[in-house]
């Protein structure tokens, strides 16, 4: 039987039965050999289209929020972002279990891409075409790392931090819309295809969704084994 430590730090817990496994494979395998069939058309795409309306007559106030988010979420960047938070859950808010839940959320979601990203090896869009403003080469456009983190980190969030219903609906809402500019912001610098960012939202969640019954069935069970994490996750909020 579960202590309430352990309910507490259920990721979610009715994508805790093993069948989300096979769900979550099915759509990573189907998205994979989506971005295979993708790459054959080679950098002239037909949805290259959208990347060249894009470039024309771009806004300058687009171009550097589009920019921030390049380097924001560049692996230094949301490496950082990542730490802070985990930093805050264990030192201040006093939940290692949690601060280990939220990054390894994360982890899963955005090293995933980095794996299809080798799988794949998918030539970036012609930034002579595409007038990119941004510097990227070599064979890693899909699926687009930047996306799959901002994925990642709004799963995390509505998973790990949000609580109830509402909440969950709520920050799921503005993670989504969060997710949605960072796409939009890929394509926008001419660095991506469109089927590079939807590929980044399918196959994080595909990934996050095979890692709750792992982290709900195998790992929070075995965390709380540990005398320092059972004394500690049991101590009433008030006196942490």
């Amino acid at each position: 039987m579960e202590s309430p430590a352990e309910h507490r730090n259920t990721i979610f817990p009715g994508l805790r039965s093993w069948w989300w496994l096979t769900v979550a494979l099915s759509i990573f395998a189907a998205t994979a050999a989506a971005g295979m069939t993708a790459k054959s058309f080679g950098p002239l795409a037909p949805e290259l289209a959208l990347d060249i309306f894009l470039s024309h007559g771009r806004n300058k106030v687009l171009i550097a929020v589009s920019e921030a988010i390049h380097y924001g979420l560049g692996p230094a960047g949301a490496l950082v972002l990542v730490l802070m938070i985990c930093g805050y859950l264990f030192w201040f808010r006093r939940r290692p279990v949690q601060a280990l839940a939220f990054g390894s959320v994360v982890a899963v979601g955005w090293l995933a891409s980095t794996a299809v990203k080798i799988l794949v090896s998918r030539s970036r869009p012609p930034a002579d075409v595409t007038g990119a403003l941004i510097a990227e080469t070599g064979n890693n456009s899909f699926p687009s790392g930047h996306t799959a983190f901002a994925v990642a980190l709004a799963l995390a969030a509505t998973l790990v931090l949000a609580h109830g219903t509402g909440q969950r609906l709520a920050v799921l809402a503005a993670g989504s819309l969060f997710v949605a500019v960072v796409a939009f912001s890929r394509m926008y610098l001419g660095v991506h295809y469109l089927s590079d960012v939807i590929g980044s939202v399918l196959i994080s969640s595909a990934a996050i969704l095979a890692w709750l019954p792992v982290w709900n069935n195998l790992i929070t069970p075995r965390i709380f084994t540990l005398p320092l994490i059972r004394r500690f996750e049991a101590r009433p909020l008030h006196q942490r």
